[in-house]
């Protein structure tokens, strides 16, 4: 049975800093006044307006459900068409031969709900039929046809007679007890006119009666029957009653009922209906009495938002300048910081008083902290700020993790510390991936580990990890034997300002480096975690996906690339292959070299990276040494490599 169902359907500091304490004190004290009201009248807390969004959210519901049951419960339209299912149930066809008549009916079981008839003397009622059975009497309970209130009939009828009937085999209501036999059928006829030619009859329930001699057999009387059809067990035409003797031909091409029934839900309709109208009572009530309350909270909400929105204002506007700042200055203290620097390398290798060397040292360290704190700084503004962008490119990532350990190395023994490094067989040489941030993380984390080391032994290991998808997934861990780090600062070490350890600890760094770090892998789609506690030392763990690089890759990135002339857009330099040899050029190039050195002007440096590289090919690897060390503001470094590269010219 088909059924369809129908529903509703940057830059004065101090000028920057002042506007965004003035948002934060207006943000916390914008919910004050509601607070202090609640406080100062906690009886009535349950009349105040923010209830109301109860009642509210409970009378949605209940419309929800009252739309909900009502479209889909209640009201629902049904539809029956047998044209397409007749063969599917059992033909059958009946005359007057069974009561001694010479009627004969003519069907073709492949054609149903067609067939002729004759209709011939010798009965006292001529008749004949065409029917189909829906179910065996007494085997089952037949079809519901009590939700059907219309039938549709299109036939096509030649012959003799004007009248037809369409008779419905009820299984026989349980109510009339002994006066039928256990599954016994009732029939319900209604005859309809016909004429030549194409017919639409239209039908209704209500045109169905039980036939009198079948009521009159038994007994029974039309009320005792009912007209209830809910359990038809087959369908069948007839000629009708005043049909004269000889032939008439039928095709049915379409018989379907229809009807719209109304479920026992509605009773259920009714009293969510009684609820729906009672709670919107209550709540007309509520609102009407907290109206007042209510204007007035709004108009102190209004001045609250135009305040807040002035302060937000004042805020984004400071730390957009505070951004722009940050961006702008950064660049411009690397410069005299390098100075700074190179000066006081070179002033260490004078001969000075025991005095001035430890001046010196402080000096140098300064420098070296302050250099720090702007790196981290600028990166940490571009985090919030959205900028911090990865620049891809062909890497021997094997190279790399040993030049940073090279860079550390020093730093490490000079604190008395062992360094270790240890690099898998399975880690892959060449992938794709930004040198820069690479190193940075690196950098960071062994720096972290350094700082935090007060004796023992810091180990960096790089391995390859197993992943499901097809790129390479690359396992960096920096183990320490420091201080360690307790169980509440691991929940928060990613945090920008945010240091583990005690005062003195904390007092070398800005706190952002960790921050920094997260933040990069994970925008290379990696993770990063710390395993730590208190005096057993910290491993820091990162996973990082990578996609792989062949030899054809790195040559033409190479070729693409210490063609590009502009040093905005030069590409970072690639590592140095082991055992490369570090020549220098003896000459003027290498005195000024040494002199933008000691100026700290890592910028003019990296300029003449290409000039030292067109001057021969032994070159290259002191070349690229030197690109690698200046991009990483490794100014001390440049200039002991330029230094020693200066001194061994002397000598020979």
């Amino acid at each position: 049975m088909h059924k369809r169902y129908n529903s509703a359907s940057g830059v004065n500091l101090a000028n920057d800093i002042a506007p965004m304490f003035v948002a934060h004190n207006l943000l916390e004290d914008a919910p004050h006044a509601a607070a202090t009201d609640r406080q100062a009248h906690p009886r009535r807390s349950w009349l105040h307006y923010s209830n109301l969004k109860v009642e509210a959210a409970i009378f949605l519901l209940i419309a929800l459900t009252f739309a909900a049951v009502l479209g889909q419960k209640a009201i629902t339209s049904r539809h029956l068409d047998l044209t397409s299912r007749v063969g599917q149930y059992y033909p059958f066809v009946y005359g007057d031969r069974d009561d001694g008549g010479n009627s004969s009916i003519d069907h073709d079981t492949t054609k149903p709900l067609v067939w002729s008839c004759d209709l011939r003397e010798g009965a006292k009622f001529v008749y004949c039929g065409y029917g189909v059975q829906f179910e065996a009497p007494g085997k089952g309970k037949g079809i519901d046809f009590s939700k059907y209130k219309n039938v549709t009939i299109r036939l096509t009828y030649h012959g003799v007679g004007d009248h037809l009937r369409l008779l419905l085999q009820n299984t026989a209501p349980a109510t009339l007890g002994n006066k039928i036999k256990p599954g016994e059928t009732m029939p319900f006829v209604a005859e309809f006119p016909v004429t030549q030619g194409v017919n639409e009859i239209h039908l209704n329930t209500e045109q169905f009666a039980v036939e009198q001699w079948w009521l009159t057999s038994h007994g029974v009387t039309a009320d005792e029957a009912g007209t209830d059809m809910d359990a038809i067990v087959s369908l069948a035409f007839s000629s009708g009653s005043q049909t004269p003797h000889g032939k008439f031909d039928v095709k049915v091409s379409s018989l379907a009922f229809h009807g719209v029934s109304l479920s026992t839900d509605q009773w259920y309709l009714i009293i969510l209906g009684i609820w729906l109208i009672l709670t919107g009572g209550f709540l007309v009530f509520r609102f009407l009495r907290m109206r007042r309350l209510y204007e007035a909270r709004q108009r102190q909400q209004a001045e609250e938002s135009r305040l807040l929105a002035e302060a937000r204002a004042a805020a984004e506007a400071a730390s957009s300048a505070k951004s722009q700042f940050l961006a702008n200055m950064s660049h411009e203290l690397r410069t005299p910081l390098n100075a700074i620097l190179g000066y006081a390398q070179l002033l260490k290798t004078t001969k000075a008083s025991e005095r001035d060397l430890a001046a010196i040292q402080t000096i140098e360290h300064s420098g070296e902290h302050l250099l720090t704190m702007i790196t981290d700084i600028l990166d940490i503004a571009k985090v919030e700020a959205g900028r911090l962008e990865l620049l891809p490119g062909v890497l021997d990532i094997r190279q790399c993790v040993l030049n940073v350990a090279q860079m550390v190395r020093l730093r490490a023994e000079e604190k008395g510390l062992l360094f270790t490094v240890h690099i898998a067989n399975d880690v892959p040489r060449l992938v794709v991936a930004d040198q820069k941030r690479i190193r940075q993380v690196l950098i960071n984390l062994l720096g972290n580990a350094i700082k935090f080391t007060p004796s023992g032994e810091i180990h960096l290991e790089a391995c390859y990890v197993a992943s499901a998808t097809d790129d390479t997934r690359l396992r960096f861990c920096v183990t320490d034997t420091g201080i360690g780090i307790s169980p509440d600062q691991l929940l928060r070490i990613f945090q920008p300002f945010e240091q583990a350890g005690n005062a003195i600890d904390k007092s070398g760094g800005t706190g952002l480096g960790l921050s920094i770090t997260y933040h990069i892998v994970q925008m290379m789609g990696g993770d990063i975690r710390v395993e730590s506690g208190i005096g057993s030392g910290s491993r820091f763990i990162v996973e990082v996906p990578f996609d792989r690089a062949d030899e054809e890759m790195a040559r033409l990135e190479a070729r693409d690339a210490v063609a590009v002339t502009s040093e905005d857009s030069a590409t970072p330099p690639r590592e140095l292959e082991a055992g490369t040899p570090l020549v220098a050029p003896f000459g003027p190039q290498l005195d000024h070299l040494l002199f933008l050195a000691r100026a700290g002007n890592l910028r003019a440096i990296r300029k003449a990276v290409p000039e030292i590289i067109a001057a021969g090919p032994e070159y290259r690897g002191f070349a690229e040494r030197l690109d690698s060390l200046a991009a990483a503001y490794q100014s001390p470094a440049v200039l002991r490599l330029i230094e020693v590269a200066a001194k061994e010219r002397d000598a020979a």
